[in-house]
């Protein structure tokens, strides 16, 4: 019986939820858990690539605070202070040779955790990370940052590798670091997910934080601007019987998550009927998780509705002043 009901889960799993197998027993059930449970995400982003001899300079001093916060290299050697970082710097570029003018140097990614999160144990799940994910080919230094809420780490990767080819970032790639990075907080008793954000229920992508910080002034992003003049050209035309837009892209984002959602509350039905209170409490986990999933809504929904209430707050204040 409980092997049909690990199969069974690990069958919906895949196939609706899209949702990673992983080798034992413990280990699905667990994730499934944290995820229920909305165990902290892990954040790791490519946040640029340093292009040229002084722009990659500009970075490592960047992260070492012009040499205050110390670097890690690959071989664990610390290196802190102005002239340390700019030796470092000697060293990557004076092997690399004639390229062209816009070759990237460096692949520049943050390691983040929700504030709260122990530093100490970030910083130590971020270093094996880069060692399992670099340490074989390339050269690279690590930094912490402390002076944010959230504990994070700045990892800059020399491109050129020790075989002479360049490291290219491949699709996918950034969604299996965060799960080795999750795996290495795990490990150290940090609970940690790295679940992508359909698997979540989500579908908006977080906010840039370029974007976040053109919002915090009180300003609103170009961009913002013009998805709302689209969205009112849209609605005038459709108000003049113009023809309805096809978005098929949004169809399809509204199927993918009925089939998210029906995928867990399936499991949630075969963990119900187990024979362990333990499967039962999960099934009832998974449900309540299902239930707080984000409405089924792109950005262009939600600035629609902001719209379209604005509106209807200018029309009662109208209709009060005419009285």
């Amino acid at each position: 019986m409980a092997n049909l009901i690990d199969d069974t889960i690990a069958d919906l799993l895949e196939g609706s939820v899209k949702f990673k197998r992983e080798k034992g027993t413990g280990s699905l059930r667990n994730r499934i858990s944290r995820v229920a449970h909305q165990a902290p995400e892990v954040l790791i982003k490519i946040s640029g690539n340093s292009t040229g001899t002084g722009h990659t300079l500009a970075h490592l001093e960047y992260i070492s605070r012009h040499g205050k916060v110390e670097l890690e290299t690959e071989q664990g050697e610390i290196l802190k202070g102005k002239e340390t970082v700019r030796q470092l710097h000697k060293d990557w570029t004076q092997d690399s040779g004639k390229r062209k003018k816009n070759t990237r140097e460096t692949t520049n990614i943050v390691l983040s955790m929700p504030a709260g999160t122990d530093a100490p144990s970030v910083k130590n799940a971020a270093r094996d990370f880069a060692r399992i994910q670099f340490g074989a080919n390339y050269q690279y230094v690590l930094a912490q940052h402390t002076d944010a809420q959230h504990p994070h780490v700045h990892l800059t990767v020399k491109n050129l590798g020790f075989n002479g080819r360049r490291l290219h970032v491949r699709k996918g790639d950034p969604q299996k670091w965060r799960e080795l990075f999750a795996e290495q907080l795990q490990r150290r008793g940090v609970e940690a997910e790295a679940t992508p954000r359909a698997v979540r229920g989500v579908i908006r992508k977080s906010v840039k934080q370029v974007i976040r910080h053109i919002r915090d002034k009180g300003e609103i992003p170009a961009v913002e601007k013009s998805k709302v003049k689209q969205i009112l050209e849209e609605a005038r035309s459709e108000n003049q019987d113009g023809p309805s837009i096809a978005r098929p892209w949004e169809d399809k984002i509204k199927l993918r998550q009925t089939q998210v959602r029906k995928g867990w509350l399936s499991v949630a039905k075969v963990l119900h009927h187990s024979p362990d209170t333990q499967d039962k409490d999960l099934s009832k986990n998974i449900i309540a998780f299902v239930n707080k999933m984000p409405p089924m809504k792109t950005e262009r929904h939600e600035i629609k509705e902001r719209l379209a209430g604005q509106i209807q707050a200018r029309q009662t204040e109208n209709v009060q002043e005419e009285r």
